[in-house]
């Protein structure tokens, strides 16, 4: 504790009373709380002060607080003379008045004890930050779909599948996924969402009838179709759509469009004869067969970064946890609610059940 003296005369007025005029106070700072305790020294006090403490002035004269020939040191040195001499008439004052400082050792033994209790308290907040933290965290980790994913992926071998693993094993803690290059029998290259939706199935029929994957497996099949949105403005997109017969799941999504150099649909175009069978559904030369005549040296799988500036790895990260999220929340909404709680009231003594009314009542 630290105690100072603040804008306090002390004298004796015409009876011979103790007295300090200017509403003089000894200000006790206790540093480990950083508080504050003024005590009012406007009347006097319960025993007299000593003779050789009348007519001091606590009072620190700012102008000589500056700066001589000697410097800043000197400052520094004269600085430290006046806050002992302070506190030396401090001290002094309190041992010449018991009752002031009994007071201040109640203050201080106050403060420490609240320190401690702070302190305490403090060590307790943090400990429950911590508890806390730990059980958001195990929570986290638990909050993976328990639910066991055997995923058969399907698409051709210039798609990179790999997003679609990460999407669905972020969401279902036990996930396996394999993966199959199956033709769907439609045109090369794919026109319209629609193409693309049909495409999907029928890659999923074939593998199913192919005997690749099990009727009961969770199988995700990948398109990328064209789409000439407005005359002359081509654009080129991912369709994914799972398929999961027993829980009779079936959801498909579109990724972003990415602007597909008019060009490249205008050789794919011309490259598909008036005879082709396949018309209906799209042209007989897909766009990566075209850029990889046309441009050599670009990767097939990643064309998207050369041509707009962005992967196709990023394209398809995003529709794969879109479809993955979307497929979860199905499972989600088909789970049966308060199995547990229904359960546990239908196993209740009718004796429980009426006293459980009672409360309720006078509830």
């Amino acid at each position: 504790a630290v105690v100072s003296t603040q804008s306090g005369h002390y004298g004796r007025d015409g009876d011979g009373e103790d007295m300090f005029d200017n509403g003089g106070s000894i200000n006790v700072r206790l540093a480990s709380l950083s508080v504050d305790v003024n005590v009012d020294l406007k009347s006097p006090p319960s025993s007299p002060l000593n003779e050789r403490h009348e007519n001091f002035n606590f009072d620190v004269d700012n102008s000589s607080l500056q700066t001589t020939g000697s410097g800043v040191w000197n400052w520094f040195h004269y600085a430290k003379s006046q806050f002992d001499a302070s506190l030396n008439t401090a001290n002094s004052y309190l041992e010449d008045n018991p009752t002031l400082q009994a007071t201040t050792n109640r203050i201080y033994s106050l403060g420490e004890e609240t320190h401690r209790t702070l302190a305490q308290a403090g060590h307790n907040v943090v400990s429950s930050v911590q508890s806390y933290g730990q059980h958001l965290f195990s929570a986290v980790g638990k909050g993976k779909d328990p639910t066991p994913i055997n995923l058969n992926i399907i698409s051709d071998k210039h798609i990179d599948t790999a997003s679609v693993t990460r999407a669905f094993q972020a969401l279902f803690q036990d996930t396996k996924s394999s993966t199959y290059d199956v033709v769907s029998g439609l045109a090369a290259q794919l026109v319209g969402p629609a193409a693309a939706v049909e495409g999907c199935k029928l890659r999923i029929q074939a593998a199913r009838s192919q005997k690749l994957v099990p009727e009961s497996a969770v199988v995700v099949a990948v398109e990328s179709f064209i789409n000439e949105i407005i005359p002359g403005t081509w654009v080129e997109q991912y369709c994914m759509l799972v398929s999961d017969v027993p829980k009779q799941i079936e959801l498909h999504v579109f990724s972003q469009p990415i602007n597909l150099p008019t060009p490249l649909a205008t050789k794919s175009k011309d490259a598909t004869p008036p005879q082709y069978a396949l018309r209906s559904s799209g042209y007989a030369k897909s766009i990566i067969e075209v850029i990889s005549e046309t441009f050599p040296d670009v990767n097939i799988k990643d064309w998207y970064t050369p041509f707009v500036g962005i992967s196709n790895s990023q394209v398809l990260t995003l529709i794969s946890n879109l479809l993955a999220a979307l497929y979860r929340q199905r499972l989600v909404n088909m789970e049966p609610e308060h199995d547990t709680v229904q359960g546990a009231e239908s196993e209740k003594s009718p004796s429980e059940v009426e006293e459980q009314g009672d409360e309720m009542e006078r509830s």
